[in-house]
């Protein structure tokens, strides 16, 4: 997860955080982000930075005629932030700009089964370009915690995923160990997937992470931040390497 930062952007950086944190976002975090209901101190001090710095540093486009809010910049970064916890100095540097669409929005499709059809999405992630969300998909995750849903966490573990140069479900850890544990696991994990999914056998796991190991990560992450219980107790080691990847537990966050 770590990339080096040019000094003029920790310094930047340093200068946003120092910034009074506004009461109004308080607010909103209470309001559209309830997994920070729980979070301890030093946890939510750190959330707040996060935040500062991605409302700061990247550019925030409406799309269809949505005007962007503090609201809506304050309530997407801390979803994302969240993820972020367990790490310093990094702030999604690979995303510059997040666009953001008033609820789902079409995508024509070019090639497959669909070809020539539309496909109605509630977010995208592209490999060095933007996030795209749709605002009504995003405060519906955050404000339903424990749904194992949030398309914020989804399209941002995209992006995490990508930082190897490919969004193809390889990420990163500290040890070669931990590296090769997590292909053995996702291999076991996703061909499970597969199998329920063409069953149509319930999971906890959303079958949606069975379309590749791409989305099998996006989707394992949403389950790892929003039902973590659930997700330890039937996918222990799954678990285990999402908890060493993020340096986190957010059991505690869950009712």
């Amino acid at each position: 997860m770590f990339n080096w930062i040019p000094w003029y952007r920790n310094r930047r950086r340093r200068s946003l955080t120092a910034t009074p944190w506004p009461t109004q976002w308080s607010l909103y975090l209470n309001r559209n982000v309830r997994l920070t209901w729980r979070l301890t101190n030093d946890q939510r001090t750190k959330l707040r930075q996060r935040v500062q710095v991605m409302v700061g540093e990247k550019h925030w486009e409406g799309c269809d005629g949505l005007v962007v809010s503090d609201e809506m910049k304050v309530t997407i970064a801390a979803n994302a932030s969240l993820m972020l916890l367990g790490v310093e100095n990094f702030y999604f540097d690979n995303v510059r700009t997040i666009l953001i669409y008033p609820r789902v929005f079409a995508r024509r499709q070019d090639a497959g089964l669909l070809a020539g059809g539309v496909e109605h999405r509630s977010g995208e992630a592209w490999q060095g370009g933007p996030i795209v969300l749709s605002w009504q998909n995003a405060l519906q995750g955050g404000r339903n915690e424990d749904d194992g849903q949030n398309v914020v966490v989804h399209e941002f573990a995209h992006a995490l995923d990508g930082l190897d140069g490919e969004m193809g479900g390889n990420i990163a850890f500290d040890s070669d160990e931990d590296s090769d544990a997590w292909q053995q696991v996702v291999a076991h994990e996703h061909t499970m997937l597969v199998e329920a999914a063409q069953h149509h056998r319930p999971t906890l796991l959303d079958h949606y992470g069975a379309t590749n190991r791409a989305e099998f990560f996006a989707v394992a992450t949403e389950t790892f931040f929003e039902r973590p219980r659930e997700l330890e107790r039937e996918h222990a080691q799954l678990f285990s390497l999402l908890q060493k990847y993020y340096r986190v537990d957010p059991i505690p966050w869950q009712r």
